[in-house]
């Protein structure tokens, strides 16, 4: 070969405009029925369509094009496409092309269709079209093309972003563990498996331990769906009809095969770095590489390129509501509500993460808590209590109801004296008076609850009855008949009570298809789907035997889901009891509430972080997923951290180990307490944890809660003036619930507390006389 034609080629590749190919179908029905009327991309996360955050993120990355492959509602993304900033011709930030994959039925059978397409000519990323993603990846992709000079198998790389298994963004329906070459990040081997029934052990090739001096396995990593891939890639998929997936089946294949030579690498985000190859210099050196940073050595074969970023995939309804949380608690910034990659509505930032848009009316006595977003021409009445929810444009929620951890999208409306727990409520569904909806629940586009009804949880619920049994995928959805039930499902009830047009159009219906009156209420309007059976399954045996693992591993996917809700056999309780999921068998194999399994992890959570002395920042962190992640009560939440803190305290030193444990640990409290309110009650569980501990001695009780109280003021954990509202309050109380010795103790302190209250009111006082006298004097 000349020598400059290697040099030619390298600037060649260079000069390629870096592509993209977006999988904008997800070929699962884990979005039924909200996917009955759109793609999954479509569907708003934190008011913005999906697919918007995975377009951002590739404009951002410098991609020049990206060709969309779908299979169903094809023309209704095009229609969005075309209206968006996407599809303004010669104003667009990047090259959108749709290609419509109509035979398709995996994602395998989608890059089967887009291999030998004429415009993608080199390495292009893939990934689907629900990502989420505050990175730059153009620098990574360069590393991976370096990566290609030094390994000529190396096909493609893959973005994995580390998380506990009790993290939000963790699968709980997936067990996959990698096995990785800690000197250079090449994947070695993958094992994944579903979680139930729970896996007793994992096969790992000899050759794979054999390959490398050493061998990292991590169970802590999860796959955002984001791939540089070579062109090989679509080869390997148009050769082999076997490869469906794209980890289970892809990935896992190559690593596994005989046959084929072909490497893949990861880069894994968060604390993390991925190796390339000294070729990276040769490549874009001057070129704004975001969060990159390549840190040079002479000596190494290899430079790192460490990056501490956020991506993650929709890839079900847990992931949907743990993404969410991390848009709004600011984790994925700048993406976040108040910084929204689409053209739509602005939103203002406010404390505790609120976030409001235009026009947006609070009834005077409403309560809206931490976490929210509120849509334009949102109205939330007197007395409704928001907290760690989503309302859409124009939703409504009536007096005295109650949205947590909830969705609604636009136009959707609850009525008066009604619980919405962890649920995602479509377009325009209405919830009428008394309702409530348990934990779990998906409410599709159109439908009518109540009124005084309870939905039990994780029910579906349609405007449109599926045409059998059998399962559908999301992509299938399109073969339902948009006019069937078309008039009724066009009704939108603006108001918190049924109207007679309601109770018509469904007596009206009831003569031809009745609905589910029996779940949904009086003027319910809509279907409970059942997911539970395939149509044919005649055999009880084998359909407890195989589906209902399935039905398990799906609910596991759901908002608001858990190890708790799934009815486990006693082996596979005694498995997770090993695991730390219970402390004892008799514990594993009774009907363990959420609650417990909450308060459960949340104290091995603390317990880890005293073990490995984590800082006090990253441990009120670790505790916030935790509480999130199984939706615990923050009052539950600050109990047991003050617990488990004083807990700490050596008694045999005091004062001095309580002023070490406190000056080390109290921000960890003070990120639990939220308001002044929260300050008195804060008080109250150190007096409790004093005066009824079995742990501590009776004769140091008093000591402890005398040197604790003035510890939690000096390192401004609680105000002075929560401190002198607990005792006041307290010196009311009976015997029977508070310690008249413990609160005497601190008697002393108090009297202070109000002495330093009146010096400094009289110091203002004096000051504003003074003020006054040399104003009188200048006029």
């Amino acid at each position: 070969m000349p020598p400059g034609k290697g040099a030619s080629n390298s600037k060649a590749d260079l000069e390629e405009e870096l592509k993209a190919v977006v999988l904008a179908d997800s070929f699962d029905e884990l979005f039924q029925p909200l996917t009955l009327n759109k793609p999954r991309c479509l569907l708003p996360l934190c008011n913005v369509p999906m697919i918007e955050y995975t377009l951002e993120f590739l404009s951002s990355s410098g991609v020049h094009e990206t060709i969309i492959l779908c299979k169903s509602y094809s023309e209704k993304l095009q229609a969005y496409i075309k209206q968006s900033k996407w599809g303004k011709s010669g104003h667009s930030p990047m090259k959108i092309r749709i290609k419509v994959a109509r035979t398709a039925e995996s994602i395998g059978d989608a890059l089967r269709d887009v291999d030998g397409d004429p415009g993608l000519r080199s390495d292009f990323i893939l990934c689907t079209g629900m990502v989420v993603s505050n990175m730059n990846l153009s620098r990574l992709v360069a590393a991976h093309m370096a990566n290609k000079r030094h390994d000529k198998d190396h096909i493609m790389t893959v973005l994995l972003q580390e998380a506990s298994q009790t993290h939000r963004l963790h699968d709980k329906s997936d067990e996959s563990v990698y096995l990785i070459d800690p000197s250079s990040n090449k994947l070695l081997s993958i094992s994944s498996s579903p979680s139930l029934p729970r896996p007793k052990s994992i096969s790992i090739q000899t050759s794979v331990l054999l390959s490398c001096p050493e061998v990292e396995m991590r169970a802590d990593l999860v796959d955002t769906n984001v791939y540089v891939c070579s062109l090989q890639v679509l080869a390997l998929f148009t050769e082999n009809f076997d490869y469906q997936s794209m980890k289970r089946d892809f990935i896992h294949g190559i690593l596994a095969s005989d046959l084929l030579t072909s490497s893949i690498y990861a880069h894994v985000l968060s604390g993390s770095s991925a190796l390339v190859s000294d070729d990276t210099n040769n490549y874009d050196r001057g070129a704004d590489i975001g969060n990159f940073e390549i840190a040079m050595t002479a000596e190494a074969e290899f430079d790192f390129i460490s990056h501490s970023g956020y991506a993650a995939g929709v890839i079900d309804t847990s992931a949907f509501d743990a993404i969410s949380r991390d848009l709004i608690g600011r984790w994925a910034y700048p993406l976040c509500p108040d910084s929204s990659p689409a053209d739509g509505p602005v939103y203002s930032y406010n404390r505790g993460c609120v976030y409001k848009a235009q026009f947006v009316f609070l009834g005077r006595e409403s309560h809206v808590h931490r976490n929210v977003v509120l849509g334009p021409d949102s109205h939330v009445a007197d007395y409704a209590t928001l907290s760690e929810a989503v309302l859409g444009a124009r939703c409504r929620v009536g007096e005295n109801s109650v949205i947590r951890g909830s969705y609604m999208f636009d136009g959707a409306a609850v009525g008066k004296g009604s619980v919405i727990e962890q649920t995602i409520i479509g377009e325009r569904v209405t919830v009428l008076d008394n309702v409530i909806v348990e934990r779990g629940c998906i409410i599709g586009d159109d439908v009518t609850l109540g009124p005084n009804v309870r939905i039990p949880a994780f029910t579906q619920i349609a405007r449109k009855r599926p045409q059998s049994t059998d399962r559908f995928s999301d992509d299938d959805m399109d073969s339902f008949s948009d006019e069937e039930g078309d008039s009724d499902s066009r009704q939108e009830t603006r108001g918190f009570t049924a109207s007679k047009d309601i109770c018509s159009a469904a007596a009206g219906a009831a003569t031809i298809e009745p609905f589910d009156a029996e779940t949904l209420g009086l003027a319910g309007v809509g279907y409970v789907w059942s997911r539970t059976r395939k149509s044919g399954d005649d055999n009880e045996d084998d359909y407890h035997s195989t589906d209902m693992e399935e039905v398990k591993v799906r609910q596991l996917r759901t908002i608001g889901s858990s190890f708790a809700d799934i009815e486990l056999a006693e082996a596979e309780l005694r498995d997770y009891a090993s695991d730390g999921f219970s402390s004892d068998h008799e514990q594993a194999t009774e009907n363990i509430s959420p609650m417990e399994v909450f308060q459960r992890e949340l104290r091995l959570t603390i317990a880890r972080a005293f073990e490995k002395d984590h800082s006090a920042e990253d441990a009120a962190f670790e505790i916030s997923n935790v509480r999130l992640s199984y939706n615990g009560d923050q009052n539950d939440m600050r109990r047991i951290v003050i617990q488990e803190i004083l807990g700490n305290i050596n008694l045999d030193q005091l004062p001095t180990s309580a002023k070490s444990v406190l000056s080390r640990w109290g921000g960890v409290i003070q990120k639990c307490i939220s308001s002044r309110v929260e300050q008195v009650n804060t008080i109250d569980i150190v007096e409790r944890f004093c005066a009824l501990d079995s742990a501590i001695d009776d004769d140091l009780r008093s000591r402890l809660f005398r040197q604790v109280v003035p510890l939690l003021y000096e390192f401004d954990i609680v105000e002075d003036l929560a401190v002198i509202a607990w005792y006041n309050k307290a010196v009311n109380k009976p015997s029977d619930q508070v310690s008249r010795e413990l609160v005497q103790k601190i008697e002393v302190f108090v009297d202070w507390l109000n002495e330093s209250d009146d010096e400094e009111s009289n110091q203002d006082s004096s000051g504003d006389e003074s003020t006054d006298d040399n104003s009188g004097t200048s006029e």
